[in-house]
């Protein structure tokens, strides 16, 4: 377990130095797109059998669901989106916020810190297993993070914060995650409502998924591109299952 939240950590922080190298919203794009078809598949090729193999509420196991669907809705109005790797009133190709449309222009970078913060110890309450760490989330949280750590270091970049300064704000966000983590292995609370906890998740991954796969496409090539990237990333989750 220790190893697979150490390799969370460093690899959020891994991805948000990317920011200063790549300049390609494109890239940005198809990452998101592969990392939000994996969460999806793994949803159902994963963690709902799982949590519905242990459970004798499934109808609550259901509503669990549900309720994390929503509980994302309500974060999203905090992350303005970045959970999706870009936002929604941003500027898509540097993945900075608009500052003319902001009166406290240092606001809303907290705020996306915030938001996605709360989003990444949730996603990995889920981690734990009697097996030991789920590996295909992992995998799954760890791309899903490469564009949403680029958000947050955008974000502040746009503001005028240093690298180091930036840096520091995404490692708030990595050790969210960790802490996340954390909290599922070792809470005996989360434990004993492990199914319920793995249901919340998915809510909060599906959404996420969904979001993210259904986002416009800017031309008819991407969304050739985004259908082939879909389908890879449904076969790499059932290969890894």
């Amino acid at each position: 377990m220790a190893l697979g939240l150490s390799l969370l950590f460093v690899s959020a922080i891994a991805s948000g130095c990317l920011y200063f190298f790549i300049h390609s919203s494109r890239i940005i794009k198809y990452v998101s797109v592969f990392g939000g078809a994996f969460l999806m598949a793994i949803c159902f090729t994963d963690m709902l059998p799982e949590a519905f193999s242990e459970t004798d509420k499934p109808h609550l196991c259901s509503a669990f669901v549900l309720f994390g669907f929503i509980i994302q809705l309500i974060m999203e109005l905090i992350s303005h989106g970045g959970e999706h790797g870009h936002l929604h009133h941003s500027d898509k190709t540097s993945h900075q916020p608009d500052k003319s449309k902001q009166h406290n222009p240092h606001l809303l970078p907290l705020m996306i810190l915030i938001g996605i913060s709360i989003h990444a110890f949730f996603e990995a309450m889920a981690l734990n297993t009697a097996n030991g760490i789920n590996k295909p989330l992992l995998i799954g949280i760890i791309i899903h993070n490469i564009p949403v750590s680029l958000v947050i270091v955008g974000a502040f970049a746009g503001i005028g914060a240093s690298k180091s300064k930036s840096i520091l704000m995404l490692s708030v966000f990595a050790a969210m995650g960790v802490a996340g983590g954390a909290a599922g292995h070792y809470s005996d609370f989360l434990i004993r409502y492990s199914d319920l906890v793995i249901c919340f998740v998915v809510g909060i991954l599906l959404h996420v998924a969904v979001s993210t796969l259904f986002d416009s496409a800017s031309s008819h090539r991407y969304n050739l591109i985004r259908f082939l990237l879909v389908i890879a990333a449904f076969g790499l989750a059932f290969l890894i299952h």
